[in-house]
């Protein structure tokens, strides 16, 4: 990984996670001033959690523990990249 992107909302406390732990530089979007444009990281993110709806299990909040709640969504990328395969 060689860097992380950010919405501007998250300035002030994701730019010192990311430098001070992850030891990483940070993009942080900056707000459309003129006429609305889309962004093309912000689309990515944006796609990605859409994909992620389509899982029940993601849909509300259930897990008690974050771990679980990672491996779940591993769980469901999975299986959004095991579709794609089994398409080709």
């Amino acid at each position: 990984m060689k860097g992380v992107c950010a919405d501007a909302g998250y300035r002030k406390t994701m730019e010192e996670f990311v430098e001070k732990v992850l030891k990483k530089t940070i993009e942080i979007s900056e707000r459309i001033t003129e006429k609305w444009t889309i962004l093309p990281k912000r689309w990515v993110v944006e796609r990605t959690f859409s994909w992620l709806n389509g899982y029940r299990r993601l849909a509300k909040d259930f897990e008690i523990s974050v771990s679980s709640a990672e491996n779940y969504v591993m769980i469901a990328h999975s299986m959004l990249l095991l579709k794609r395969l089994v398409k080709l």
